[in-house]
């Protein structure tokens, strides 16, 4: 047999049994992945093939390896589940005794090939079901007790006949079966529940059933109360699943089959046998003591992950509950606080208190979504609850001492890190039922801490949560926040983290500190004292960040403070890259407040020595250090040119009048700050790019920096335009990029109507244009990312500055042209892009001669190209976007539309072999009388695509 790629894919190949098991060989001896891969390859043709359904029994047979008796049961398994249309009724049974016959004949040899043998007969049972074999489950147990099987002995035959009877469920959730006939089918398997769960009753109580009995019993009722069981009908078998707890060896079966019980979607509806399930996990708490003690933590997750999963799908039937219920539901709730309080750090010491989180929150949920009445009377009774969750957590979020925590590996301190998080984002949930007990209690909890002075660990656990608490947005009573403060000036931050802690809390609390300035004071103090520790930069400027951003109009008294303290972190140079460029978003946000005067004073000390250091780079030779230095100083300016506004849109009439504590807005003949920077430094940048311009790093720096500045400054960019244009062109001359054409769209789209810059922003549009159209055909699939945004851009312009495609000098019939090959392109972004540019284009041809005229000539070859497209040429994840061009073209276009479909679809240069002449016309009369519903053309283009592809009707159609 030839091993080669083309010869196993070749669907000709002689599909034998000495071939078969030859690539069964490879496939599982053979050392080189090659060779392994081409062999699946080719038997997944054999599988699929007419001879499949003789060579599976061959392959069957008692001398064969088990790796081919397995291939030939997966074989016969997919013939009848996806092919069993070329079964004849008169051969069903026949097939069917064939199938039981293999079954006997493995029911004591290799497991893995009795339970494809198993698959094989339920997808057999799933097709023929009822009409075919009536009661077919009942038959299935009845052909395995009745039948006389002198191979097997008695555990043998049992445990063969609940493997199939497992894997009949299992194989329904999975078969591809039509969705009408998935109803039908679900039915006869409901029906079947009444002779199976009698069998699998009676096999768990005979205190003689072999272990291998039980724990296939325990598989085929955990695969069967799937399938919506009534729980009441199965209280019994439950009940019994309980007492089997204490058998070591039945344990993790009997947890998941009654998860699967209480998990079931409809058990909401058996509110009586739910609340018996949670009377019966609370019996549990002995086992579970024993055990925490004997620090068996495999029982203990069993029982964790039974009674989180009980209460996650019923947390209603927990509400709900009256007198003793709600007693049980209290307890219940605790039980699981049990699970969370674990002794311990996770996830070193433990790996379990982490699986009740979901709970917690569902729980919440369903109180606050209640309605008021139940909502005060559920707080009423879980509140307590609540809180004590809380002291839990407290205890369970804190820091290991410093000598344990700094022998985790990096994978344990990432997962307490997330840990951490999840218990944040509980607390929370604790907040929206507590309120403000929550936070006096956590006061009370913190003052006591700091007066006994016990450890940092308690402190900082405190602070966690009071920042986990405001990141919700809520901060309840300003009183307690005002304390909080006030209390954490007198905290020793010595260590680290918990300084950290601190200073993230006091970010989150940026909303708060708006509406309360007075407190600020205190604030920013503590906040630049973190400047000075290159470990607590990161929370400094990030929550000094928020506040600022937040509290901008109420900066300007803490303005010179905070400003100095800057310029000294920058000078010193201790401050990491990513804090250094987040501080120049603050300075530009204080700078905010101040006059103009004042702001180019605090420019001149603190952006010179900025702009000294990135010019002595780039006069440096080119390496990675000096590119990092550059792409340092250039995002420095970005962050500064992003927040230093003088003309804020957010800024209300009231904060711009001459009131106390406000600055008035810069008169017309001043300029804005950002205009003069960019002025100063657009020269350093020229002088930048003559040696770092083949750099895609630095440049996407520089674009996104003029970008911002641009977005700053929007019309007040004008001065600088003619320059900007020139320099955006140069750069993408030597090598385009997405990033330039995005900055170039933002300035086209502010300046493209403007008298006076409009020459020199058309001209740079006609560069980029000519510069982009050289790369095709050629170079275009090297540079399809740039091809995508370019398309995109022009889509954007056509809708918003169609103007510049008129200029002298510009070409859009070529820019058109470039569409008709980017089209065609493999990447999915890149057709979707060049599709919503055809629609702009197409929906402004119908005003503007000169596109119009590019419509006329090259129409015709578009709607060509999309048809061949949603042919089968291009993915079918994109036809819905090619169908909008037809829409499009059908709306604004339609005598040209009728003539080019018309002809298209009787033309051979249409390659479309699957569909017929007349389904061509069919679908061109349908799209054509179609000119308003796009939803509908979609549908319409979808299903000729699927029928071109040969795809219309089967199960693929459907992903």
């Amino acid at each position: 047999m030839a091993t080669s790629s083309q010869s196993r894919n070749d669907s000709t190949l002689d599909i034998d049994v000495d071939n078969i098991e030859k690539a069964i060989h490879q496939l599982y001896y053979d050392p080189h992945p090659g060779v392994k891969d081409s062999a699946q390859r080719w038997l997944l043709v054999a599988q699929r093939s007419q001879q499949a359904w003789q060579f599976s029994w061959t392959l069957l047979a008692p001398d064969k390896a088990t790796e081919v008796q397995y291939f030939g049961a997966s074989a016969l398994h997919t013939k009848i589940s996806r092919y069993w249309i070329e079964v004849h009724p008169e051969q069903y049974d026949i097939l069917r005794t064939q199938i039981f016959r293999q079954i006997f004949a493995f029911g004591a040899g290799a497991r893995i090939v009795l339970t494809r043998l198993c698959v094989a007969l339920s997808s057999f049972a799933l097709n023929t079901m009822p009409e075919v074999w009536p009661d077919a489950v009942k038959g299935i147990i009845d052909t395995f007790q009745q039948t006389d099987i002198p191979q097997l002995d008695a555990t043998h035959r049992c445990t063969a006949l609940l493997e199939l009877l497992t894997v009949l469920p299992e194989e329904f959730h999975t078969a591809p079966l039509p969705q009408g006939r998935k109803g039908t089918v679900r039915h006869e398997l409901e029906n079947g529940l009444q002779h199976v769960m009698p069998l699998l009753k009676t096999l768990l109580e005979q205190q003689d059933s072999p272990a291998a009995v039980r724990l296939q019993a325990l598989k085929c009722f955990s695969s069967w109360v799937q399938l919506k069981v009534p729980l009441n009908d199965i209280d019994p078998i439950t009940e019994m699943l309980f007492q089997l707890l204490q058998d070591p060896e039945l344990f993790d079966l009997c947890i998941d089959s009654l998860i699967n019980v209480v998990c079931q979607p409809i058990a909401f509806k058996y509110p009586l046998s739910i609340r018996k399930v949670i009377k019966q996990v609370l019996q549990l708490q002995d086992h579970l003591s024993s055990a925490v003690q004997d620090k068996d933590m495999d029982v203990v997750q069993g029982i964790c992950r039974l009674a989180v999963s009980l209460g996650e799908n019923n947390a209603k039937i927990l509400l709900e509950s009256k007198g003793e219920d709600r007693q049980q539901a209290v307890e219940f709730t605790n039980l699981i606080i049990g699970f969370t309080a674990l002794p311990g750090h996770y996830p070193v010491d433990e790996s379990i208190s982490n699986i009740p989180f979901g709970f917690w929150y569902i729980l919440q949920d369903d109180i606050v979504s209640s309605d008021q009445e139940e909502f005060q009377e559920y707080v009423r009774v879980f509140a307590p609850v609540y809180m004590h969750l809380v002291e839990v957590m407290l205890t369970k979020v804190q820091y290991p001492p410093d000598e344990e925590y700094n022998s985790w590996n990096a994978e344990e301190k990432e997962h307490f890190r997330c840990y951490r998080q999840d218990i944040g984002d509980t607390l929370m949930y604790c907040y929206t039922l507590l309120r403000e007990p929550l936070l006096n209690h956590l006061y009370a909890i913190l003052s006591r801490i700091q007066e006994q002075q016990l450890p940092w660990q308690q402190v900082e656990a405190c602070l966690f949560a009071f920042r986990s608490i405001a990141e919700g947005g809520d901060y309840g009573d300003d009183q307690c926040v005002t304390d909080l403060l006030r209390l954490l000036a007198q905290v020793n931050m010595s260590h680290t983290t918990l300084a950290s802690t601190a200073l993230y809390m006091l970010g989150a609390y940026s909303e708060w500190l708006a509406d309360t300035p007075e407190a600020l004071g205190t604030v920013i103090p503590v906040l630049l004292s973190g400047l000075n520790d290159s470990e607590l930069a990161a929370p400094a400027t990030m929550s000094l960040k928020d506040i600022c951003f937040e509290c901008r109009k109420e900066m300007k008294p803490y303005a010179e403070t905070i400003l100095n303290a800057s310029q000294e972190a920058l000078r010193r140079n201790t401050i990491k890259a990513r804090e250094s460029i987040r501080l120049m978003s603050i300075i530009g946000f204080v700078l905010s407040t101040l006059s103009l005067q004042e702001i180019l004073s605090y420019l001149q000390l603190i952006l010179t020595p900025q702009l000294q250091i990135l010019e002595s780079a780039i006069n440096e030779q080119p390496t990675p250090m000096t590119k990092s230095t550059i792409l340092l100083k250039i995002n420095m300016l970005s962050n500064l040119c992003s927040t230093l506004d003088l003309k804020r849109p957010d800024r209300s009439e009231e904060e711009e009048g001459s009131g106390s504590g406000t600055r008035q807005l810069p008169t017309p003949d001043e300029p804005q700050p950002v205009l003069l920077i960019l002025q100063q430094t657009l020269p350093i940048l020229q002088n930048l790019l003559s040696v770092w311009i083949l750099d895609v790093g630095v440049v996407e720096a520089v674009c996104e920096l003029l970008r911002r500045a641009s977005r700053t400054l929007l019309d007040d960019l004008q001065p600088m335009v003619p320059q900007l244009a020139e320099l955006i062109a140069t750069i993408y001359n030597a090598l385009p990029q997405s990033a330039i054409l995005d900055l170039a769209r933002q300035i086209i789209i502010l300046f493209g109507s403007s008298e006076d810059v409009s020459t020199a922003v058309g001209a740079m549009f006609v560069q980029l244009s000519s510069k982009t159209i050289s790369l095709f055909p050629a170079r275009a699939r090297e540079h399809t990312d740039v091809v995508e945004t370019f398309m995109g851009v022009c889509g954007n312009l056509l809708k918003k500055q169609s103007s510049v495609f008129i200029r002298e000098g510009c070409n859009p019939a070529a820019i058109f042209q470039c569409g008709l090959m980017a089209i065609t392109l493999p990447e999915n972004p890149t057709v979707k892009s060049t599709c919503n540019f055809f629609m702009s284009f197409i929906a402004q041809s119908e005003n503007n001669p000169v596109l119009g005229e590019v419509l006329t000539q090259h129409g015709r070859a578009l709607v060509e190209l999309v048809l061949k497209a949603i042919g089968g040429a291009a993915p079918r994840t994109v036809v819905e976007t090619l169908a909008d061009v037809i829409f499009i073209l059908n709306k604004h276009s339609f005598t040209h539309i009728n003539n080019w479909l018309r002809e298209l679809m009787v033309s051979p240069d249409l390659n479309l072999p699957r569909v017929t002449k007349d389904q061509r016309e069919q679908f061109a009369k349908t799209i054509l009388r179609n000119r308003v519903n796009k939803r509908q053309v979609r549908d319409m283009v979808t299903e000729f695509s699927l029928m071109c592809r040969g795809l219309h009707g089967t199960e693929y159609a459907e992903y």
